[in-house]
């Protein structure tokens, strides 16, 4: 993306971890780091790990001077943080943006992890050549950003809406926000731990069943064909709206692989296929039809979309 090689550091602050990485103007992390987002209570602890970490990555680089730093954060943001997250309490009403630019003396940028994830994939990955990008981040929590024409769409709290609250299945489980049924109380990390401890009477980590399922494991396979089967709803619903060309499956559950992808299309081309068919034979100009993909940077690309801003005021 820049004329030159320059670095940055990001983070992305999930429900269950935090990810910390040095990062270069190709989108290639070159140093990474993981916390747990203890962020129910006293953040202190907390911050005073992550300001470290940061710390130390800046001092690694010895390529090249630090452009700035990327924050991605969980939940509606304002102008200054998050206003408020189910998963990372302690940080709602936190002037962030403001405490990490006053402790390093540099440039900062701050999105949504929606808006950050999607940037990621639309730079760098799988949004590459596309007017039209849709990112769907399955993680802890669940959503959707929206790239139209380069341009993020940030008109709900930071983000496309909150997109991971599409009903798919009216009286399903409820999830941290109350919604009964929505994407994220099926699909996220809750979602795939109670399927499996209701389908197998065991309890186990989503991360194991993400591994066991891409190695073939007959238990838990099935675990993410539904996980997909329940993703492609929502996304079949959001396509309507947003008409992607590209739709991008991202976050730690897309680690899952073809498995998941499989599943995912099947059902959304079952409900929408003839519907994105019709709208390209109708105009076009407007629509050119869309495809389902894993994304290129799938756990990681939090980290590396939230410094992409840093690299494009770089360019310019």
């Amino acid at each position: 993306m820049s004329h030159r090689n320059s670095y940055a550091v990001g983070f992305d602050i999930g429900g269950s971890s935090t990810k910390i990485g040095l990062v270069d103007s190709s989108g290639r992390i070159i140093e990474s780091r993981q916390i747990p987002s203890d962020l129910l209570h006293d953040p202190q602890p907390f911050l005073n790990k992550l300001f470290l970490n940061i710390e130390e990555l800046i001092h690694s680089c010895t390529h090249n001077e630090v452009l700035g730093i990327g924050m991605s954060l969980h939940g509606f943001l304002n102008d200054k943080g998050p206003i408020v997250s189910p998963y990372t309490p302690s940080l709602g009403g936190l002037d962030l943006l403001g405490m990490v630019r006053d402790y390093f003396k540099l440039p900062v940028v701050m999105n949504s992890d929606l808006v950050a994830h999607t940037l990621a994939e639309y730079y760098f990955g799988t949004g590459r050549g596309t007017n039209r990008f849709l990112c769907m981040a399955i993680g802890t929590g669940l959503g959707a950003g929206v790239v139209i024409d380069g341009k993020a769409l940030k008109y709900t709290g930071g983000c496309p809406g909150d997109t991971g609250h599409i009903i798919i299945e009216p009286g399903g489980p409820e999830c941290s926000m109350g919604c009964k049924g929505c994407a994220e109380a099926l699909c996220g990390v809750a979602g795939i731990e109670r399927l499996v401890k209701d389908r197998t009477g065991l309890d186990v980590p989503a991360n194991v069943v993400i591994a066991g399922a891409r190695d073939g494991n007959p238990e838990f396979v099935p675990i993410i064909e539904q996980i997909g089967d329940w993703l492609g709803i929502a996304l079949a619903s959001l396509s309507v709206i947003y008409l992607p060309q590209r739709i991008a499956l991202s976050g730690g559950v897309a680690e899952a692989g073809p498995i998941l992808l499989n599943a995912t299309k099947y059902r959304f081309y079952d409900l929408v296929g003839r519907y994105h068919t019709r709208i390209f034979e109708m105009t076009s100009a407007l629509h050119q039809g869309v495809e389902i993909v894993l994304g290129k940077n799938r756990g990681q690309s939090g980290v590396i979309g939230s410094v992409v801003e840093l690299f494009i005021a770089d360019k310019l």
